[in-house]
């Protein structure tokens, strides 16, 4: 009698009864368990446990001080900018820290224009501490234990203002890399006119041109563990610096990466602890940050049989050769040049998500390793929601998305019944939107 009325009472076709058939969140009394099942000390203490654990410090201390540059400043942001930005808030997220959710800021925009000086943005040292402080939720991750403190996604909820700021920070500096080409031809993830399509079709054009050549061609994708948040602050300065960015809007970088402070909020009190690596989840910068920094590793000399390629912190690595010999020992030599990138950044690679597949006829697996670990051979590979398989057709992929369209239709059934639940027409938008998305045909090279 409760689920029914429960999911009766729907009102919104995405509101509570879709988010508690569709997903999974953490509320505050479970975080005691989050400790490997062994809860210990206040909830406080536990969250500030947690905090510990998730947002590590560097082993190389960042220094924050802008060299000297000599790049132009650019002009300040423009009324027309910031009303853009503020007029396209969405009214439905969570606030921050401070309180003040996006529907309030647009509203006092709309009736004090200027209100926010933000015209005289960029200065010098201009970030208040609260604008520094975010607040965070955990989000466990798909079929991770929820006992593990490393299953659980930190996203955060930035202040208002700050968003309306880093917006505008970030909208110049995409301009400047954009504008200048600075970044990769190859990088394919949070750019205009790049998308999944994009990068998958580049992936499938180029095994389907080492197949036709009677080449022995193998595929690695490679897994980095929390890239965005163990993205070293040092590394992104470095990066500024050597992109030739306005040295005003390098000045506001440094200052958003300066003080930062995370929150976990909990029936006892926060838990706050200083984040001196890593990019937000949630926020609109840290794509644009990863971006500049893996620009690097793809900038890099390769050899002509190895091709590298991304779609943001996703990256996958192929190389065709003549022989066995040779496939193995080109690719060994590509996976070292690309651990000394990751060494120099002290990310990691996850060598149990990190999988390599063989377009050959060869029966034999080649021995793959990485710093030593053996890289698992699989028959296909699954790459930003689709399943690449090793005979080049498109089976896997359909039987993967068909098994999990039962699945999202069975959550749908749950809310549903013959003369209770949601509204018809809400299981048609839910279905339409959710389910029958799925199947929904893209620009992929089928023909493979």
């Amino acid at each position: 009698m409760g689920c029914r009325k429960f999911c009766s009472a729907s009102s919104h076709p995405y509101g509570k009864q879709y988010k508690a058939a569709f997903r999974k969140s953490v509320f505050p009394s479970q975080i005691p368990y989050l400790i490997n099942g062994d809860p210990k000390g206040s909830l406080q203490e536990t969250a500030q446990n947690i905090l510990d654990q998730i947002f590590l410090s560097p082993a190389i201390p960042t220094n924050y001080n802008l060299t000297t540059s000599t790049q132009p400043p650019d002009s300040p942001f423009s009324p027309q900018e910031i009303s853009a930005v503020t007029e396209h808030l969405p009214s439905g997220k969570a606030s921050g820290i401070d309180g003040i959710d996006n529907l309030l800021i647009k509203i006092i925009h709309k009736r004090f224009n200027n209100i926010f000086p933000l015209q005289q943005v960029p200065a010098p040292k201009l970030l208040p501490g609260f604008l520094e402080n975010r607040k965070y939720y955990l989000i466990l991750e798909r079929r991770k234990r929820p006992r593990l403190t490393s299953s659980y996604r930190p996203i955060s909820f930035l202040p208002t203002i700050w968003k309306v700021l880093e917006k505008l920070m970030t909208q110049r500096l995409t301009y400047h890399l954009e504008s200048t080409n600075s970044l990769n031809d190859r990088q394919h993830g949070f750019r205009e006119g790049k998308s999944v399509d994009t990068v998958i079709n580049e992936l499938l054009s180029k095994i389907k041109t080492a197949r036709r050549d009677g080449k022995y061609v193998l595929v690695l994708s490679i897994d980095i563990k929390g890239a965005f948040d163990n993205l070293q602050h040092r590394a992104i300065l470095k990066s500024l610096d050597a992109s030739a960015c306005p040295v005003n809007i390098n000045r506001l970088f440094h200052s958003l990466l300066q003080n930062r402070k995370v929150t976990l909020l909990t029936p006892q009190g926060r838990a706050t602890k200083n984040q001196k690596q890593g990019c937000p989840q949630g926020s609109c910068s840290g794509p644009a940050l990863w971006n500049l920094v893996a620009n690097k590793i793809l900038n890099q000399v390769w050899p002509d049989n190895v091709h590298i390629q991304a779609f943001a912190d996703d990256f996958v690595m192929v190389t065709e050769a003549d022989t066995n010999k040779s496939l193995v020992e080109d690719t060994q030599s590509a996976i070292t040049q690309f651990s000394s990138w990751c060494s120099e950044n002290e990310l990691a690679i996850s060598t149990e998500k990190t999988n390599y597949i063989l377009f050959s006829k060869m029966v034999r697996s080649p021995k793959i390793t990485w710093n030593g670990y053996k890289i698992n051979r699989v028959n296909s590979i699954k790459y930003l929601e689709i399943h690449v398989y090793d005979r080049l057709n498109w089976l896997e992929h359909i039987n993967k998305q068909g098994e999990k369209a039962i699945k999202m239709q069975q959550n749908l059934k749950r809310l549903t019944c013959g003369n209770w639940g949601i509204s018809q027409i809400r299981r048609w938008t839910l279905y339409k939107m959710v389910i029958e998305q799925i199947f929904w045909p893209t620009d992929l090279q089928l023909d493979v």
